[in-house]
């Protein structure tokens, strides 16, 4: 019997870890978006140009995956169509206006900023649907306001030929979007669509907002043959977004979403890193404050909520 019980306890150990290890990836993954944005942008490729490549690609990739793994694409429903087009439109207004951050302020304070989605949640769902307040969610919203005011007049927000507001204005509502993208997820039950089918819908809708957009704005998307913006491309959209959604399911698979929840703070992390490193950002001592106040309330908030599941 005790042979058997250390056989599960060890077998449990090594999903744990396993989902650990996915956790770390999914959210380091993501954190490389700005470092491949940014090296296209400077490229001279526009935002339209930037966002149709990384979403169309995935979409691709993720359409062959299902293709391989016999999993249908077909849509069922006007129920599931109408669920799709209007996420798909907030999942394409985080990451346009999430881009215009990157490109006018530094972008690790802009990926900070975009991580405070769960602290928007929690706020809306008091604000309006009537949930009960606690004194945690209250703490962890006026800690994220006061983190964003540090940010926001603290020397490492400003980059060169950068818009300060603009830049800021875009990653708040970067992250207000992606709030509403996971309230009207749950709220409409569009998350009892099959997975890969919802993902796949989801990144061919936002390559197609995007592509129109081009045609629209720019007058079409530019070719891109140059090798090394082609590794940038790849990197975008495999591993910044391909790689950290599948890792990210597996993560909440294995450990549920707390844990993944409280090691996505490697995003902001990696991509404050990467942007002292390879990006000439500099943080001061405000601007690294408000980084630790935001990441202390996305913890504070993500734990509570799962106390509340727990009893």
């Amino acid at each position: 019997m005790s042979h058997i019980l250390k056989k599960y306890e060890k077998k449990k150990r090594r999903i744990t870890l396993n989902g650990i290890f996915y956790a770390c990836i999914s959210s380091a993954s993501f954190g490389f978006s700005p470092l491949f944005s940014i090296g296209l942008l400077a490229a001279g490729l526009s935002n339209s140009d930037v966002l149709s490549y990384r979403w169309a690609l995935a979409a691709i990739v993720l359409m062959v995956y299902a293709a391989v793994k016999r999993k249908t694409l077909r849509i069922n429903s006007l129920d599931e169509a109408w669920k799709i087009a209007l996420l798909s439109g907030l999942r394409a207004l985080t990451s346009v206006t999430l881009l215009i951050g990157y490109a006018n302020i530094a972008s690790g304070i802009a990926s900070t900023i975009n991580f405070m989605y769960p602290v928007i949640v929690v706020f809306w769902m008091m604000l309006v649907h009537g949930e009960q307040k606690s004194w945690i969610n209250l703490a962890a919203i006026a800690l994220s306001i006061l983190g964003v005011y540090l940010m926001a007049s603290g020397d490492g927000l400003k980059i060169e030929g950068g818009n300060t507001a603009l830049g800021l204005a875009c990653s708040i509502i970067s992250a207000v979007s992606f709030a509403a993208y996971y309230i009207l997820m749950k709220r409409t039950r569009a998350d009892k669509i099959e997975v890969v089918k919802f993902t796949t819908w989801i990144m061919i809708m936002c390559a197609v907002y995007f592509i129109i957009g081009g045609l629209i704005v720019d007058g079409g998307i530019t070719l891109v043959h140059d090798g090394k913006l082609w590794l940038y491309i790849l990197g975008l959209a495999l591993w910044s977004t391909m790689i950290s959604n599948f890792t990210g399911v597996k993560a909440v698979r294995r450990i549920g979403p707390t844990l993944t929840s409280i090691l996505g703070a490697l995003q902001p992390l990696t991509a404050v890193i990467l942007g002292v490193l390879f990006l000439d950002e500099h943080l001061g001592f405000k601007s690294i404050a408000g980084i630790v106040l935001i990441l202390a309330a996305v913890l504070m908030v993500v734990t509570h909520q799962n106390m509340k599941k727990h009893h």
